[in-house]
């Protein structure tokens, strides 16, 4: 009895510690990913827009979330992932064509898909229940 009990409480704890560490994961992950996309939409709302530069930017955000993408697919549903993952590819043709309002929309819909994950895989009581 008492050994299956302290193998229980392990479990639990494990379970615990693993979500803390998930959470803090994806936290940090999904705060990066918005700001570098917020700095490319504040670099394509400049007067006069460097494309050069802000593709240059919005591909090196691109292979960065491919990076976290891999981590992150073994905890998080990947159709969630595969909508940020089309949203960036489509703002960046976006922005390689030239089509920075499009782009714009594009980021926007990135950052609320971001955002989405971030409080369905966070534990609060409206998650829970």
């Amino acid at each position: 009895m008492y050994k299956e009990l302290v193998i229980s409480a392990i479990i639990v704890i494990s379970i615990f510690v693993l979500d803390y560490i998930t959470q803090k994961y994806t936290d940090n992950v999904i705060n990066e990913a918005i700001q570098d996309l917020i700095t490319i939409k504040q670099a394509m709302k400049q007067e006069s827009v460097e494309n050069e530069k802000v593709l240059k930017q919005a591909s090196n955000n691109y292979d960065k979330w491919l990076n976290y993408h891999k981590k992150l697919a073994f905890y998080i549903e990947h159709n969630e992932l595969e909508k940020v993952e089309t949203n960036y590819v489509t703002g960046k043709s976006f922005i390689e064509n030239a089509k920075y309002e499009d782009a714009l929309s594009e980021i926007e819909k990135t950052i609320f898909v971001l955002q989405h994950i971030n409080d369905k895989y966070s534990v609060n009581l409206e998650n829970i229940f």
